[in-house]
């Protein structure tokens, strides 16, 4: 019984096998198609066109970043500014509003 089952599928498979056999070599004999104009196209120039965003990513990003640091930098020194100003005139304010003692 397990004998007979296992020629069934021997049986089965051969013909698959035989095909699989008959397609690869009728491929081996055929001529490479050549891929077309576009899939060439791209095939060329994307990893070029990719490297060129990536840096110009970059760069912006470097550039924004140090814009935006310069720009911090610069608000600050005139808040402190600002500040010392104010500042200077609460000690003003406080001389004037205490009298001296004689």
């Amino acid at each position: 019984m397990a004998g007979g089952i296992m020629l069934r599928r021997l049986a089965v498979l051969r013909p698959v096998a035989q095909r699989a056999l008959l397609r690869h070599e009728r491929r081996c004999y055929a001529t490479d198609k050549q891929p077309g104009p576009t899939a060439q196209f791209y095939k060329t120039f994307t990893r070029p066109v990719a490297k060129v965003l990536l840096m110009a990513v970059l760069t912006y990003q470097v550039v924004y970043y140090g814009w935006t640091r310069l720009e911090t930098d610069e608000l600050r020194a005139e808040a402190d500014e600002t500040l010392k100003g104010l500042e200077a005139q609460v000690e003003e304010y406080k001389a004037k509003a205490t009298p001296k003692k004689s």
